[in-house]
């Protein structure tokens, strides 16, 4: 395994004509390969694998929802879509009060009392999991509060009983929070190259094979391997996953079968 390994990340220097899924899918194998373990942190790798290394080309590469970290990031951002675009699709600025602004009637439709009780698993589709769903300079910007503040506001203001989370009091932060956390498409990148490290490291520490060079050029090799997956969402809808023109990394969602198109990760971020 170890040299392995060590000629998979020397020959990534070689880009020849080989075409990026060729080239990883030996690496994909071996992520397959390697049963779950406690011990082997590689969640993202486990779920990168799973939805582009398709063994057999008669099979639709159709990711179901919710099995993995990247699929219920997206599932995270095609909910926050399916909310927007229920709140937009109730909007009548015809009914807005005289002289008041777009912005006051927008705000005076926003259903706050929706957080004050939610069904277990509504809830546990929100939180905590959407906190890594953004940066931290978004969360200091937006609410005032770190990623841990907001998770402390949280866990101290619901309580869970008989399959429900109740806010305990009310609370305009909080409200404020779940709001945010569930309309908000300004995303973070869907994996990024520091989560892709840090896995790729611990699966170096598993192994025994310590520091490799190239590690950086697995990344963009990773994105571009989402070209034309298709992810499943609970409702019965798909996302396709797509290389853009520009180069991005974007997924066309289609919340109320509107088509609806999100950059999921920019192409400065992976410059192959």
């Amino acid at each position: 395994m170890n040299q392995f390994l060590k000629a998979f990340f020397a020959g990534l220097e070689n880009t020849g004509k080989v075409s990026g899924e060729t080239k990883l899918k030996p690496f994909l194998d071996l992520v397959v390969s390697l049963k779950q373990n406690p011990s082997l942190l590689i969640p993202l790798l486990r779920d990168l694998s799973d939805l582009i290394n398709v063994k057999d080309p008669g099979l639709s590469n159709m990711a179901k929802p919710e099995t993995g970290t990247v699929k219920k990031r997206i599932e995270r951002r095609y909910r926050r879509l399916c909310r927007v675009q229920e709140e937009l699709g109730r909007l009548d600025f015809k009914q807005a009060a005289p002289g008041s602004s777009p912005e006051d009637y927008v705000f005076s439709k926003i259903n706050f009392s929706r957080y004050r009780e939610m069904k277990e698993h509504e809830f546990n589709l929100l939180f905590p999991g959407s906190l890594t769903d953004f940066e931290e300079d978004f969360l200091k910007k937006n609410l005032g509060l770190n990623r841990n503040e907001i998770k402390s506001a949280i866990e101290g203001s619901y309580k869970k009983r008989d399959g429900l989370y109740t806010l305990e009091r009310d609370n305009p932060l909080v409200f404020s929070i779940m709001r945010t956390l569930e309309t908000s498409l300004e995303n973070s990148p869907l994996f990024s190259p520091k989560e892709i490290e840090e896995e790729t490291d611990n699966l170096f520490n598993f192994t025994g094979s310590g520091k490799m060079r190239n590690t950086a050029l697995l990344y963009p090799l990773l994105v571009s391997g989402l070209d034309n997956v298709q992810i499943s969402h609970e409702d019965g809808m798909t996302t396709k996953l797509s290389i853009s023109p520009e180069g991005d990394l974007a997924g066309t969602f289609r919340p109320g079968n509107k088509p609806w198109t999100l950059v999921l990760i920019k192409k400065e971020i992976h410059p192959f």
